[in-house]
């Protein structure tokens, strides 16, 4: 059975090789949502009866993986030139996340997607990453 949750974080970003809007500095009201699959617990009695998980223990690992780190924070592409003001210029309690890959919807399901896979009990297997980086515009990293 499939089984998903989902979570709101504000984030900025840019990708700073485009030649539309998307090269300035701006920012998003993204939704993450993981999808997983396994089987109900059928012990009668179990707290967890009839649930393939809580979602409580989905939730806790989308908040210590995708909120914590990331929610009201700034990702940027390395070696680039925002990356390379923004490393420069990063005080210590800023939230500028520096990474390897350009910073798209795409991307950022994939590599939301692997961290998030790595954080499930073993009984669940990973199904997907949704990421809508607006209402109507989404990525999805399936393995």
């Amino acid at each position: 059975m499939l089984v998903t949750k989902k979570i709101h974080i504000h984030m900025g970003h840019l990708v700073s090789n485009h030649l539309g809007k998307c090269k300035s500095p701006h920012g998003h009201f993204y939704e993450v949502e993981l999808g997983v699959e396994g089987f109900k617990n059928l012990n009668t009695g179990a707290s967890d009866e009839g649930m393939v998980i809580d979602y409580g223990e989905l939730k806790k690992i989308l908040v210590e993986e995708i909120d914590n780190k990331f929610d009201h924070g700034f990702i940027v592409q390395k070696n680039t030139y925002w990356g390379d003001i923004f490393e420069k210029n990063k005080r210590e309690n800023d939230k500028i996340i520096l990474v390897n890959f350009v910073p798209t919807a795409e991307n950022l399901a994939q590599y939301w997607g692997i961290i998030l896979k790595n954080r499930l009990p073993d009984e669940l297997k990973f199904k997907y990453c949704k990421v809508w980086e607006t209402p109507s515009s989404t990525a999805i990293y399936e393995e």
